[in-house]
Order: C-alpha cells, then structure tokens, then sequence
C-alpha cells in the first residue's frame, strides 16, 4: 500500500450500538483498493445503514425491489463513469462517491458464505470501492478482472479466509 496516499474516507454508521463495525478495518479496506490501483489522493463516503434503507434506494434508483448488501453510487454519475477505463487518472483528492451498505443483509449474506461479518464487509468495501473506479461484473471478462483484484487487494489486506467469488447482480 502506497503509504504517501492521501484517502478522506467518511464512514458513517447508522446506528453503532445495533451495527457493530470496525471503522478502521473499512477505511483500511477502501484505502488498500485506491492504493491497489495507484490512485494516490481520493474521497469517499461508506454509510453502514438498514435493509429498508437499501431497499429503498435500490427501487428508486435501480429499479429493483428489495434490499442488496451494497450499493455504490459513483460521484461522476454511473453512465459517465463506466464509460471511463478503470487506468484513468483520477485528478487529485477527486470525490469518488458513497457505498451503501446494508447491515442486517451482510449479516446474513456473510453465514451464507461461510465469512466473518468483517471479512464480509471488508470484501463489500473493496467491491464497491471498485464500482467507484468503473469496474464492473457485467461480462465474464469483466468479472474475471475485477474478482481478480479483489483477491489481490484481500490478500494484501491479510484476508485469506473470505470467500469472495460468487454471482453479483449488475
């Protein structure tokens, strides 16, 4: 990890008492994915809130009904952004936009996958960190570059443990 980078990444927890996160272990999480990929000065914002929530803001702006673990909605609006190649140079200390994740939902996703809730959201954080630089899951060899640098970034972040390939929806 680049450790000259300068990363401003808010995380904001609903409701810390019900949602017990590390903040630390997030921001580390988002900061190893920038560095990953050389991004050496960015902002991000990652609020940890509640299913109705997200289910909320997956049917106003996807159209989907129902919650997801994370949603990330990209500074740069998504159409804009997916245009752009992941290697582009992002100007310095540029806002890349806010991941929202949903609690109860990673709870329950990370016992179905076998992960510990920080490995879970640790992976999520990393995951959506990515759809604010452009990667996507839409093709196989999209999926297959990014899966590979979620690995790549959980590995240098020590986690071993978490399983993280599976089927997203696009």
């Amino acid at each position: 990890m680049n450790t000259n980078a300068a990363y401003d990444i808010d995380i904001q927890v609903e409701d810390p008492t019900a949602m017990p996160v590390n903040v630390t272990d997030l921001e580390q999480a988002a900061a190893a994915t920038l560095a990953h990929l050389g991004c050496e000065s960015a902002s991000l914002t990652i609020v940890i809130t509640g299913d109705d929530e997200v289910a909320r803001l997956n049917r106003d702006f996807r159209q989907v009904d129902g919650p997801t673990d994370i949603l990330s909605f990209p500074a740069q609006g998504a159409d804009e952004m997916f245009e752009l190649p992941p290697e582009v140079e992002l100007e310095v200390g540029a806002y890349l936009g806010d991941l929202i994740i949903a609690y109860p939902f990673t709870v329950v996703q990370a016992e179905q996958y076998h992960n510990p809730l920080a490995g879970e959201l640790r992976l999520l954080v990393v995951h959506g960190t990515l759809h604010l630089l452009g990667y996507d899951h839409d093709t196989e060899d999209r999926q297959r570059e990014m899966w590979q640098i979620q690995g790549q970034v959980l590995s240098k972040l020590g986690d071993t443990s978490t399983n993280w390939e599976r089927e997203y929806e696009s």
